[in-house]
């Protein structure tokens, strides 16, 4: 009996201590982990660490798509084949993904060799809301990836954490293939048996079938025996919410000694509807209002009720920085309108770019044409470079009509202009039409010139008119008066507007004077019954008044076209608003200047969903009520004039535009630094940055 004993005791601990030999986990080991890409704002906080068969990774992310792809070699130095049982390599994070691939497209580690695989790790669903702490989320993770020596070779595809099924799982046989441990096998196999057969047939006692019973279960370890060594992988990951620029200013309105401030009142949001503002609020922080986007430097200014961020273009960086002391930059100068000869065969265009290197424009998407009667009305508003070329040095904007033959055309050149402007120029072609007022505007009402009114020659002046629809005559109605041109002349014409340029009380076409001072008298003459207001109507309010593109339209949008077009799909389709309105109607009117935020007419609306007021790209200038709520000359001085996209105030023959002076102060002239406006959308986040000068909110 003792011999027997002797016999199951080694039978029963041979194959342990023969799988004890073979499964030696020292032999497979990790011999590199290195970083081969990043995805996203993934910042590393350490270089990934590894040491036999663990890997430790440190990463921080922000927002979901975050990820980074590493390179790793399993080396195997045993005598046998190992398969990575992908069906091991899992964890229960919600957020984070795992994902392996080998690079021949295998799921085995072959004896003596060593494997190449990929590591990616992705942040693939947005942790919500209720679990973020100080907007941050640990979502750290300890996994292991088993490997044995069951070599049921399979195709390793993609492992990840959430799309492992049940049947996916490596299919077990029942014997390892390699060379080594099937002999070893198989002299445990043999001699179990022939140790089953000897007690069976030569020992009759009754205990022994207990015995056999038992080393028939012996053979079970012995056969379905596989090596198995894990590699675990630690994963420390902060990830961490980062906050929207809306979001940021806002927030900032709420602090004790807020310099952002909640704007109280009614606004005109993108779809043209005048609702209570809930969601707009005014930067007027020193410190907090610098952004770095698409490439370039913008001031923040407000929030929309969207919550969008509109912002100011504020130059170029300068070693990443905003700086208010930076130098001149080149820019798209506005030089002189001259009146040429159109007839020939030109290049045209819509929009052109430049380059700064060599101070060139060239047209985009030219076509040829020749001015002239049945040519001018798709001529106006486009550039040429007055020859049948597409490059030149200084670009024309073809701006109104003078005959058949010429135009008038306002010439363009590369100059140096305020590090905050992307140029200079007027918003119209002329100063004589309220039409000029106009972001876009239609044919032109002429304003009229006289200067040589007789001298020593009475004409009668009026109040009031009468028009009589059967005569087609106006009448002279009201108080009227005659005056001599000369020294008793009349010097102001605010009170008797209307004459028919001479003693007659009756005639077809009404003189209605805007400016007299004798002999010179600025006016606009009327016919067919219209009235002043009439005039001033069709000139600013007409349903069709949005016909060509003002000379700053035109600039804008090429400029966006050459250097934002690529970042439209994070720039807020917004109204800008040229808030065109004439306060005083019983004489040729003055421009309202408006401190809230509404937009009254359609036609001033102007949005690239607007059709009657449209936008090619969404992008204008500041208005003056945007600039009113800012509430402090240094948030507005840039050392320059720039303009803003409200109208200011006719003055005789002048129409001039709400303007900031070099010292930040709301100011009018006709022409101006460009600084163009944008707004981005709410879902634009802050990546790094405090807004300061030196610091800027980087937006990507």
């Amino acid at each position: 009996m003792k011999y027997y004993k002797i016999l199951l005791i080694i039978l029963f601990f041979f194959p342990f201590i023969t799988m004890a030999e073979e499964c030696d986990m020292s032999k497979i080991t990790i011999t590199s982990v290195a970083q081969k890409s990043i995805e996203g704002n993934t910042k590393v906080i350490s270089e990934p660490t590894f040491k036999d068969r663990n890997i430790n990774l440190d990463l921080k992310m922000y927002e979901v798509g975050d990820s980074v792809t590493y390179d790793m070699i399993i080396k195997n130095e045993s005598e046998e084949d190992y398969m990575i049982d992908e069906n091991t390599f899992k964890t229960d994070s919600d957020y984070i993904e795992y994902t392996l691939k080998t690079n021949d497209d295998s799921n085995v580690v072959k004896a003596k060799s060593s494997k190449d695989l990929t590591l990616i790790v992705e942040y693939k669903k947005e942790v919500e809301k209720d679990k973020l702490t100080n907007n941050r989320f640990n979502a750290s993770n300890n996994l292991k990836l088993s490997l044995n020596t069951n070599t049921n070779e399979q195709p390793l595809d993609v492992i990840t954490t959430d799309n492992i099924k049940e049947s996916d799982a490596p299919k077990m046989v029942n014997n390892p293939v390699t060379s080594v441990k099937n002999n070893k096998l198989i002299i445990i196999f043999l001699i179990t048996v022939v140790t089953i057969i000897i007690l069976t047939k030569y020992n009759k006692k009754k205990y022994n079938k207990y015995m056999v019973i038992l080393l028939s279960i012996l053979l079970i370890p012995t056969v379905y025996a596989i090596c198995k060594v894990d590699i675990e992988v630690e994963s420390i990951i902060e990830i961490e919410k980062l906050p929207k620029l809306y979001d940021t200013i806002a927030q900032l309105s709420s602090e004790d000694n807020a310099c952002v401030t909640k704007y109280d009142g009614e606004v005109t949001d993108q779809v043209g509807q005048t609702v209570t503002a809930s969601n707009v609020y005014f930067d007027n922080c020193i410190d907090k209002r610098n952004v770095m986007f698409g490439g370039f430097c913008w001031q923040v200014i407000r929030t929309t009720e969207t919550k969008g961020t509109k912002m100011m273009y504020n130059g170029e960086p300068i070693d990443g920085k905003c700086q208010s002391n930076r130098n001149d930059q080149t820019g798209i100068v506005e030089n002189n309108t001259t009146s040429v000869n159109l007839n020939n065969n030109y290049k045209y265009a819509s929009a052109f770019k430049y380059n700064k290197e060599d101070n060139s424009f060239e047209l985009l998407n030219s076509f040829d044409s020749t001015w002239g009667n049945d040519t001018y009305e798709m001529l106006l508003g486009k550039f040429t470079c007055l020859s049948d070329n597409i490059k030149c040095e200084t670009i024309y904007e073809v701006n109104d009509y003078v005959d058949d033959e010429k135009a008038k055309v306002l010439s363009y050149s590369l100059s140096p202009t305020n590090y905050s402007q992307i140029g200079r120029s007027s918003i119209g072609s002329s100063t004589n039409s309220p039409a000029f007022f106009g972001y876009m505007y239609n044919d032109t009402y002429k304003i009229l010139y006289e200067d040589n009114l007789f001298w020593n020659s009475y004409y009668k002046y009026s109040s009031d008119y009468t028009y009589n629809e059967a005569t087609k005559k106006y009448t002279l109605d009201g108080e009227i008066k005659s005056y001599r041109i000369g020294s008793s002349g009349m010097d102001d014409a605010s009170d008797f507007p209307y004459t028919c340029m001479s003693t007659n009380s009756s005639c077809d076409s009404l003189v209605y004077i805007i400016f007299q001072w004798q002999p010179y008298t600025i006016y606009v003459r009327l016919t067919n019954g219209e009235s002043q207001l009439d005039v001033l109507e069709k000139t600013l309010f007409s349903s069709n008044v949005n016909k060509y593109n003002s000379n700053i339209k035109g600039i804008l949008e090429s400029w966006y076209e050459q250097n934002l077009l690529d970042f439209d799909d994070k720039i807020e389709k917004n109204v800008y608003c040229n808030s065109r309105e004439i306060s005083v109607k019983n004489g040729w009117g003055s421009i309202v200047r408006r401190s809230n935020l509404i937009c009254n007419n359609s036609t001033d609306q102007f949005s690239v969903n607007n059709q009657t007021a449209k936008l090619k790209y969404s992008i204008g200038l500041s208005t003056y009520s945007e600039m009113f709520n800012l509430s402090d000359n240094s948030l507005r001085k840039t050392n320059n004039i720039f303009l803003t996209m409200s109208p200011g105030f006719i003055s005789e023959d002048y129409m001039y535009m709400n303007t900031i002076d070099a010292q930040g102060r709301l100011s009018s002239t006709f022409s101006g630094g460009l600084r163009p406006m944008i707004s981005i959308k709410e879902e634009n986040v802050i990546k790094s940055g405090s807004g300061s000068e030196t610091d800027p909110w980087i937006i990507e």
